[in-house]
């Protein structure tokens, strides 16, 4: 068994904002805000998907909340359901679709020594709960002078997405989340792609994984011996890291 962990946005499925240069004359819409497309891939990056689904226990993990991630559909865009993901940054898995209350329970545990999320939220004013694992702000709304060490000596990590700012505790990460779903898959290996800082640990943790060249990760200068890295950027590298992770299930 071999556990196929990947980000979504920005690494499988891009907005019409970060699309790229070049965008196909035909994409798989996943998500649209009204006449924006805001989630799509190209039909060769679903094409092997869904057979990596087929070959591998093909898990999504996202910083998505729950709803956020339903709002993709995968089962009607892609025709697959993965039995496992990780959404809220590995505060929450699902299983079958449905918050898994063991690892729920697990994250409580882990937070337990952490400042609490509502003393957070007031140290940063305007915020959005994400599903109660952890806090999103507006960039511009927010203080960021001082912010890091003041939520580092709290337990709690900060970052800075472009306009957005996420504010997560420090024991609650994708790697964590993906490593329950090994353990209870039993799986020898596990594959993992990323374009975040947030996936930093995720691909670590992997046997091998691959990053876009586009990705905040890349431009923050972090590299591992074994992740690859994409030629193309934007739907391009969407495509090439679909093909990657199908490759090395086959």
């Amino acid at each position: 068994m071999i556990v196929a962990a990947t980000d979504l946005d920005r690494t499988l499925v891009h907005s019409a904002r970060a699309a790229g240069p070049v965008v196909p004359g035909s994409v798989v819409c996943l998500e649209r805000r009204g006449d924006v497309v805001t989630a799509m891939l190209t039909p060769r990056a679903a094409a092997d998907l869904v057979a990596l689904d087929r070959r591998a226990c093909w898990v999504p993990a996202t910083t998505r909340t729950v709803a956020e991630y339903r709002r993709l559909d995968l089962a009607r865009g892609l025709g697959v359901a993965p039995r496992f993901a990780v959404c809220a940054n590995g505060g929450v898995l699902l299983v079958d679709g449905e918050p898994d209350p063991a690892w729920a329970a697990e994250v409580r545990r882990r937070v337990a020594t952490a400042a609490p999320l509502a003393e957070v939220a007031r140290r940063l004013g305007a915020v959005r709960d994400a599903d109660g694992c952890f806090l999103v702000a507006r960039s511009a709304d927010v203080e960021l002078d001082g912010l890091a060490a003041w939520c580092a000596a709290r337990g709690w990590r900060v970052d800075v997405d472009r306009e957005k700012v996420h504010v997560l505790p420090v024991a609650v990460t994708k790697s964590a989340a993906v490593a329950e779903v090994r353990r209870r898959t039993g799986a020898a290996r596990l594959l993992a792609a990323g374009d975040s800082p947030l996936d930093a640990d995720l691909l670590a943790a992997a046997d091998a994984g691959v990053q876009p060249v586009d990705g905040r990760l890349h431009a923050s200068g972090w590299r591992a011996g074994h992740v690859a890295v994409t030629a193309g950027t934007g739907l391009a590298a969407g495509e090439e890291i679909a093909a990657w992770l199908r490759g090395r299930v086959t």
